[in-house]
């Protein structure tokens, strides 16, 4: 028996034995950084979309629907509530688009809470160890996604819960369907994931789900009489400049070196992203790992290659819960992606120390949710898509080989 084998029953016997002690520290850390969290979000929420859902609806000062990304762009905005989102998100806030933005604050909190639970839950009941799951959630705590999810009123822990319901769910074609569709709503995490569901078979869930976001689309351009391929090019032009460079992704180096011009055809990180796709899906068409595999794969790969910030490492926790169905706690991927998790969740406390950057002659106004400039974000962006073609490897000797449906 390995070391890492006896470490792994040492650990499990602890845990059954002492397993009061873990829901104990597990519910301090949820009230502490929960409060934390919600009191974060109550002061800022400045990403959350309410804003463009109260135009879009012609809720509050606004006396008729407005349309959000016209708006952006001539510079009515609010916070960092930049509508960089699919349309179908802003149908769905109307809830909280009647509210005020306190109100909104609140609710969007506790649907996040609420969301975050469920997750654990729905990996529960999919029989995934209680002794994982539970120990991964107290790491993950302490750790800077979750409170930057609260502060900055990100959908990470909804998409996050619609990621997980998707993929233990899969076998009902309406319920991936309907998570897939409002998964969409972000594009960064919704076109790898669609890849990733087609390539597993869903074919059907995915155009239906496709079709319905497109439907919304439709819709959105009738309202405001606009040409639906005009809509279409709108929302990416919106979606590039609401967002700021990244920490740990190629759209972001490409960003850093050479502007917002990455759908130049001259652009070199343009033809890496989409080389790195094909390989991803030749590598999966000839050797298909576990459906688990492609899913937890995907989302490492749209980490390190779209745009992303420090509170989309959440995903992080979603992909090696996702993983963890087929392979061994001792698996060497998944170590890996464990151990560059924690590295995204606390590497904020060394590098945003002041001594630290000064140390390594970093620039001080370098934000760990942010740009932290070309060499941190080559190397960090590398880590993650080594990681994402290493899951498709890491099925050799797992717990289900199976790729069926």
């Amino acid at each position: 028996m390995g070391f890492l084998e006896t470490l792994k029953n040492f650990y499990l016997h602890i845990f059954e034995k002492y397993k009061w002690v873990f829901f104990i520290i597990f519910a301090i850390a949820i009230v502490r950084y929960g409060y934390l969290g919600y009191q974060e979000a109550m002061g800022c929420s400045e990403d959350m979309q309410w804003y463009p859902a109260r135009q879009f609806w012609g809720l509050g000062s606004f006396v008729e629907s407005i349309n959000p990304y016209i708006a952006y762009l001539n510079g009515d905005t609010f916070l960092s509530q930049g509508p960089n989102y699919a349309p179908m998100l802003y149908v769905l806030m109307y809830p909280l688009a009647l509210l005020d933005f306190q109100g909104a604050k609140m609710a969007f909190a506790i649907l996040n809470f609420a969301c975050f639970f469920g997750t654990l839950w729905v990996f529960y009941k999919h029989k995934l160890p209680l002794a994982f799951v539970l120990s991964l959630a107290i790491v993950f705590l302490g750790g800077y996604p979750f409170g930057n999810i609260f502060r900055n009123g990100q959908i990470g822990m909804i998409l996050g819960f619609l990621i997980s319901v998707a993929y233990c769910y899969r076998k009902n074609p309406w319920i991936l369907t309907l998570a897939l569709s409002v998964i969409f709503v972000k594009y960064t995490f919704g076109i790898p994931l669609f890849l990733a569901f087609f390539l597993a078979g869903y074919y059907r869930e995915v155009l239906l789900a496709g079709c319905i976001n497109l439907a919304f689309v439709l819709l959105f351009a009738w309202h405001f009489d606009m040409g639906v391929l005009q809509t279409l090019l709108l929302m990416p032009q919106v979606s590039t400049s609401a967002t700021p460079i990244g920490p740990a992704d190629l759209m972001s180096l490409s960003r850093l070196i050479f502007g917002k011009n990455l759908f130049f055809i001259s652009n070199p990180f343009l033809w890496a992203i989409i080389g790195l796709y094909v390989v991803y899906i030749s590598r999966v068409l000839y050797a298909p790992p576990p459906n688990s595999l492609w899913v937890s794969s995907s989302l490492l790969l749209s980490l390190g290659t779209l745009y992303h910030l420090g509170y989309d490492h959440y995903m992080l926790f979603i992909a090696i819960l996702i993983a963890k169905d087929v392979l061994r706690a001792k698996n060497f991927w998944l170590l890996y992606l464990v151990g560059l998790s924690v590295f995204f969740w606390y590497g904020n406390r060394l590098f945003m120390r002041a001594d630290f950057k000064a140390l390594l002659h970093m620039p001080q106004e370098l934000f760990w949710s942010m740009n932290m400039g070309i060499p941190f974000t080559t190397i960090v962006s590398m880590t993650l898509i080594i990681g994402a073609f290493g899951l498709l490897f890491a099925h050799r000797g797992c717990k289900n080989h199976s790729v069926a449906r």
